[in-house]
C-alpha cells in the first residue's frame, strides 16, 4: 500500500524524468552531495501533508501534500549562480505545469505554493532554487492517507 504523498511524490519524479529529462540527474530524496562533474541535478522529496475537510467515518479522504523539488545548477566563472539555476526552474516549472496540473492523472491537482534560493549550497559554487508544490489528492480509502 502507497500513501498519497508517497504516490504524488512518485508522480512527480517520473514527470520529471520522461525523456527529456529536465536535468542530467532526477533523484528522489537524495541524501549525498552532488558529484564534482554533475551540472544540474533536481531533487523531490515530500515536505508535509494537511487533511481536507471531507471526511468518511470521521477518516479524511482529501490531502494537500507539500512536495519540495530542489533544482541545483552550477555556476561559472561566466554565468552568476541565479542565472545558472534559471533555466533548470523554468523547466522544472513547466514540465509540471503541463498537462492541466494532474501530471497526465496521476494527481488530483498540482499548484505552486513557493521558490526559496539558497546559493553556494556545498561550497562548489552550487545554487538551489526549492520549488514548494501543493499536491491535492483524494483517497480511495479513507484509512488510507
Amino acid at each position: 500500500m502507497t500513501t498519497l504523498v508517497s504516490a504524488a511524490t512518485g508522480a512527480i519524479c517520473a514527470a520529471l524524468q520522461a525523456s527529456p529529462a529536465v536535468a542530467t540527474q532526477v533523484a528522489r530524496v537524495r541524501m549525498r552531495p552532488l558529484a564534482a562533474n554533475t551540472a544540474t541535478a533536481v531533487v523531490v522529496r515530500p515536505a508535509g501533508a494537511q487533511a481536507g475537510a471531507q471526511q468518511i467515518n470521521g477518516m479524511p479522504i482529501q490531502w494537500a501534500c507539500q512536495i519540495a523539488v530542489e533544482c541545483y545548477a552550477k555556476a561559472t566563472t561566466a554565468t552568476p549562480p541565479d542565472v545558472a539555476v534559471d533555466a533548470l526552474v523554468a523547466a522544472t516549472y513547466a514540465r509540471l505545469m503541463a498537462d492541466e496540473a494532474t501530471l497526465a492523472g496521476a494527481v488530483g491537482l498540482i499548484t505552486p505554493a513557493e521558490i526559496t534560493y539558497d546559493f553556494d549550497v556545498d561550497g562548489e559554487a552550487t545554487a538551489c532554487a526549492t520549488l514548494l508544490f501543493t499536491v491535492r489528492q483524494t483517497a480511495n480509502n479513507p484509512s488510507v492517507f
